[in-house]
């Protein structure tokens, strides 16, 4: 796909699915009143007017956070809201990104869509200010990177420690009766299945096992950033050895 064009396809009621040239996943998520944009992708075409190719409604953009994969594009929206704490992530890896007109977005609150509402959840670990969407009505949550796409990635620069990142995954484990299904950052088209809501324990025992010792790394042979990994279950977890506790 070439770097300007975006596809998507509907994969739950008045849920589009978005990607770019890369295959990262964003989703459009359209209520009465106005519509989500979770995450912007790093293409570089009008994804402002595909995405009003889609829907009528008013759209804010609510950015998981701040990695260039998920935000790029963010700046031809008007309204566009991401965790503060994540400020610092656009800073460290120098993005070209105008975040002077950002709102800040918190754990707790409720954005109301009209007959469908999200309320948003801080997940500190992949990055100081990662969120998540929670649909409950509709049993859906979309991650983001937050519990990652199959491979979480905890390894790289301006990532929490494993321990922080347990205690965020454990908060999650309170509401798993919230929600069946994980939208994730990373959905690939050739299944274009939503990971199931136990996804959650096996990244948590992941996690679990490398911080008490009974999981030992190997090298991660799939990214420029290194790091050491382990698969439990469903889970594979992509770490810093030096960022454990």
């Amino acid at each position: 796909m070439d770097a300007d064009k975006y596809s998507s396809i509907i994969v739950e009621e008045k849920v589009w699915h978005i990607s770019d040239c890369r295959g990262d996943s964003f989703y459009l998520i359209v209520g009465d009143k106005k519509a989500i944009l979770f995450d912007t992708g790093m293409g570089t075409g009008d994804l402002k007017g595909y995405i009003q190719s889609l829907t009528s409604k008013p759209i804010e953009v609510i950015i998981s956070h701040a990695h260039w994969d998920h935000i790029m594009q963010a700046n031809q929206f008007e309204k566009v809201f991401i965790n503060y704490k994540d400020i610092e992530i656009i800073e460290l890896f120098n993005m070209d990104i105008d975040y002077s007109n950002f709102l800040d977005i918190k754990d707790g609150e409720i954005i109301d869509l009209g007959k469908r509402k999200l309320e948003v959840i801080e997940v500190p670990g992949h990055t100081p200010g990662s969120i998540v969407l929670l649909d409950r009505e509709n049993k859906l949550l979309f991650s983001g990177d937050a519990l990652g796409a199959g491979h979480t990635w905890m390894q790289l620069p301006g990532c929490l420690s494993l321990s922080v990142y347990l205690e965020s995954l454990y908060k999650l484990l309170r509401k798993i009766n919230e929600f069946e299904k994980i939208y994730n950052g990373h959905l690939t088209y050739r299944d274009m299945v939503a990971f199931p809501s136990s996804y959650l324990y096996d990244l948590i025992k992941a996690v679990e096992k490398v911080i008490n010792g009974e999981l030992a790394g190997e090298p991660y042979p799939y990214s420029n950033f290194g790091g050491l990994y382990v698969t439990y279950g469903a889970a594979t977890l992509v770490y810093n050895p030096e960022n454990i506790k």
